[in-house]
């Protein structure tokens, strides 16, 4: 079975609020690509699963909250983690391991950083991982195309 994984597509890096300079995303064609590929994930039967940041330095009142606009799949989870990897919360492999998910396909924020990371970590977890280039947002083009190679090399499959 597999799962899609919407990492960090929050309001405090992709939202009408966000710093723009530190997070230039481009909401308006990232959201939809993003949407569509979860009503494809539902139409197929497969998981979708939504990611969201909590630094350690945040007050423990801080809720990170999804993006409006972002399409919600009712009785989803939502996995908060603290670190960039998003296995850093390891009820996120438990929950993978129970429903028997043995690829993911990672869509989000940063490309970079925490897509990358936890692509990374999906893959030393024994999952086959699918990386969704056209719905992922990067900050730092340049360093994307490394991220890209590397992922590549690390067994990776970069998908359009």
């Amino acid at each position: 079975m597999k799962a899609l994984l919407v990492i960090d597509m929050q309001e405090d890096y992709i939202g009408d609020i966000r710093n723009k300079k530190r997070f230039p995303y481009k909401s308006d064609i990232l959201l939809p690509r993003i949407n569509q590929r979860i009503s494809e994930f539902t139409k197929e039967g497969n998981l979708v699963i939504y990611i969201v940041n909590r630094f350690f330095y945040q007050r423990r009142g801080y809720k990170p909250e999804l993006v409006k606009g972002l399409n919600i799949v009712e009785a989803s989870p939502v996995f908060i983690k603290n670190r960039a990897n998003s296995f850093s919360n390891p009820k996120l492999l438990q929950y993978l391991q129970e429903k028997n998910i043995n690829e993911v396909e990672l869509v989000g924020v940063d490309g970079n950083y925490c897509v990358a990371a936890t692509a990374l970590d999906a893959k030393k977890n024994g999952l086959v991982v699918k990386f969704n280039h056209q719905c992922i947002g990067v900050a730092n083009i340049t360093k994307f195309k490394k991220i890209l190679t590397r992922l590549e090399n690390d067994g990776i499959t970069i998908t359009d």
